[in-house]
This record gives structure tokens, sequence and C-alpha cells, in this order.
């Protein structure tokens, strides 16, 4: 019988990098189809390349917690981890990776506004979706 230890399960999809990419695309397409509409799905997968390398370089490893990560770059911004409230947060080493991912959704008020920060047109940077993506392949 075939079985899964839990660390193995957390990385199940990511197990095949250009399917996980698929899944992403697929799932960015149905459910925030605003966010992509008129991008060529070539460009948008180099996208989820940068976004997932993004989401790595805070130790996020879990394909739960690089879901969640590139769907908030589609949806809030592709920058929103340089908000200094929430920088703060994804690079504070007392906490462990996965601590920190389930803090930034906590509901106080400084996050609450570091949200609406990040999420503000003025905060959107666009070079953030090609920063870092051309070197580091979503596998690696």
């Amino acid at each position: 019988m075939f079985t899964l230890r839990p660390n193995q399960f957390d990385q199940f999809l990511q197990h095949d990098p250009e399917r996980f990419i698929d899944h992403l695309l697929d799932f960015i397409a149905e459910t925030m189809p605003d966010e992509i509409r008129g991008i060529p799905p070539r460009l948008v997968r180099e996208q989820i390349r940068v976004a997932i390398a993004r989401a790595r370089k805070y130790g996020l490893t879990k394909d739960e917690q690089v879901m969640g990560f590139v769907s908030v770059m589609f949806e809030i911004a592709p920058n929103f981890d340089e908000e200094p409230v929430l920088q703060k947060l994804l690079t504070d080493t007392r906490l462990s990776p996965s601590e920190r991912w389930e803090a930034l959704f906590a509901d106080t008020p400084e996050l609450n506004a570091a949200w609406e920060r990040a999420a503000h047109p003025k905060f959107y940077d666009a070079n953030a979706w090609i920063e870092s993506g051309n070197n580091d392949q979503a596998g690696n």
C-alpha cells in the first residue's frame, strides 16, 4: 500500500513543477479571471514561476502556502510582501515559515491597515513579476 508521510503530502502537488504550475494557472483562471484577462497564458505561467520563487524565498514550501502566496500576488499585488509590516512578519526568524504565513492573516488593526496599503493601486509594482523569476525555476 502506498502511504504518504505528512511532510510528503505537504508538497505533493509540487513534485512535478510543470503540473503544479498548470494547477495554479487553472486555479487562478477559475477564481480570479479578471486578474489575468488579456494576459497570454505563457506570460501568466512565467508570473506563477516568479511567484513560486518569491514564496520560497520566505521558506514557504507547503503546497497550501505556496498556492496562497501566488494567489495573494495576483489578487492584492505582486509586491505585497514588500509592505513593511507584512515584510517584517514574513522575515521574522522567531517564527517558523508556517507560523509566519498564518500570522499574516490575523485580524488586527495593524495587519488590516498593512493589507489595505498593499492593495492600494499606488503600491502595485508590476516589476515584481520579473524580478526573481528568470533564474529561479519552480522545481529548483
